[in-house]
């Protein structure tokens, strides 16, 4: 048996943690709470060796890989590095995608098992990837999930190459794809040269649970394929689900991972029943901790019964869902509707942050999407915005994505200046970095983790009445960003 498994399962392979401001007013109709999710260290069946994988390649073989010729040639390394960083006994295909999806190893719409021999035999067939036709990202997906779908019980996991947008398909087509294929694997996108759309990758990206990064130097593309597949071969959960039930008058409006990036989980739900529902997280590796915001709607009384005051009820239950068992103990969301208004209007400070790291992001995209459309003044105000967001959350990355697009300028009129020799590479990093998150990483172990600083300052009052902490970037109630002028941080 499983150390840490019992006859129900794998009870402590993982953590659940609530966080939450438990107190409600009578008239509130929301709540916000946030899960952490780490991985036991010990004692529990994550942590066993590495789970079989089985992994596909998709690399773009569209006639503009071919120009210049340094991108294929990086296209092959790449390739290549990431073969051989696969673990023997793992599935693997290697895909050429171009307006349709063809094999390049093994040659049959299938996966090969990876030893000496076929890594071999897979590194010579990516020496003979070439260029030629249009961009068909749906079609490429596709085919991955037909590969993998034999092996529901491995880690799956595909990593897509572009240089271009995916032009030779609808949107809608696309859209299909990821809809048949959300949950099933999850996707890493990487992009090269300056040509490609980051909203696609990002779209991509959020539906497979992956991560889509801007690849600023063609050298640098080998190192990153084998970082990506060495990840993969790490893994030791293949699929991992958040399960919400709720109490009746209680309904989850959404669901978003904040930590290690933004992602939105709430669109390809599970709806079990009409008070159950779950929700796809991806893979995981043996030391791993990821933060969600959940948006529960919530009533007082409902049919003209109207519950207690200073009374604990459960709004809702949360378990965490392995191989269809659960794997932590489950934990409460609690609810105390009171009348007192500084308790209920408090908002805890680790909701306030990621509240802030969502406006940052959100700040990111309309910058990048303003300078694409030439629109100057809208993109030195929005990422002026995303400067002061990322230095108040502590954002390092973001920030020095930024300083290539931007300068600050120190006047309070126009924080910032867009540079005179900003290029789209530079605004494709930029706009890829809009779902990285700056806080470090919580570490996973048996010792409960340490309550946030309280922040210093007056609260913030919103004009919708609820109080906020001194260092809130956004009204928990209404979504309204505080001004940051010197005024105390007033609303």
């Amino acid at each position: 048996m499983t150390p840490g498994a019992g006859a129900g399962g794998p009870l402590h392979a993982f953590e659940l943690e609530v966080v939450q401001n438990k107190y409600r007013s009578t008239s509130d109709t929301g709540m916000a709470v946030v899960l952490r999710v780490g991985t036991r260290r010990s004692g529990g069946a994550v942590a066993a060796a590495p789970a079989s994988a089985a992994v596909a390649i998709l690399v773009d073989c569209s006639s503009s890989m071919g120009y210049p010729p340094a991108k294929m040639s990086a296209a092959k390394q790449a390739t290549r590095a990431a073969i051989d960083t696969i673990r023997d006994g793992s599935r693997f295909a290697v895909v050429a995608g171009t307006d349709g999806a063809r094999m390049v190893y093994p040659e049959p719409a299938t996966t090969a098992v990876a030893d000496a021999t076929t890594r071999a035999a897979a590194k010579q067939a990516a020496g003979h990837l070439y260029d030629s036709g249009g961009t068909a990202m749906g079609s490429w997906l596709r085919l991955a999930d037909q590969l993998l779908a034999p092996y529901p019980e491995l880690v799956r996991h595909v990593i897509l190459l572009t240089d271009g947008r995916n032009e030779h398909e609808t949107p809608e087509e696309l859209e299909a794809v990821l809809t048949a294929c959300a949950g099933s694997f999850v996707c890493d996108a990487r992009g090269i040269g300056e040509d490609w759309d980051h909203r696609q990758l990002l779209r991509i990206t959020s539906v497979l649970r992956g991560e889509a990064e801007a690849v600023g130097d063609v050298a640098e593309l080998a190192a990153d394929f084998e970082s990506i597949m060495d990840r993969a071969m790490g893994k030791r959960v293949p699929d991992l689900r958040i399960r919400l039930g709720t109490a009746p008058g209680v309904r989850v409006r959404s669901v978003r991972q904040e930590t290690p990036t933004l992602a939105d989980l709430t669109e390809h739900a599970t709806v079990l029943d009409e008070r159950t529902t779950e929700f796809y997280t991806g893979s995981w590796s043996g030391d791993e901790s990821r933060e969600y915001l959940v948006d529960l709607a919530i009533a007082y009384g409902r049919d003209g019964d109207r519950p207690p005051l200073e009374e604990d009820v459960r709004a809702a239950r949360v378990d965490l869902i392995m191989a269809g068992e659960r794997c932590a103990d489950p934990q409460p969301i609690e609810l105390r509707w009171t009348d007192d208004p500084v308790a209920s209007t408090r908002i805890e400070p680790l909701v306030a942050r990621h509240l802030g790291q969502e406006e940052l992001g959100e700040a990111v995209a309309a910058g990048c999407d303003a300078l694409e459309s030439g629109d100057r003044k809208t993109a030195e105000a929005k990422l002026g915005l995303a400067v002061v967001l990322a230095e108040r959350l502590g954002n390092a990355e973001i920030l020095r994505r930024l300083a290539g697009l931007v300068e600050v300028t120190g006047d309070s009129d126009r924080p910032v200046r867009l540079r005179d020799d900003w290029t789209r590479s530079a605004m494709l990093r930029v706009a890829v970095s809009s779902v990285m998150v700056g806080s470090e990483p919580r570490p996973t172990n048996h010792r409960p983790a340490p309550e946030p600083a309280i922040p210093t300052g007056p609260d913030q009052e919103c004009p919708c009445g609820r109080i906020s902490p001194p260092d809130a970037l956004v009204c928990e109630a209404c979504k309204r960003p505080f001004d940051r002028a010197e005024d105390g941080g007033r609303a």
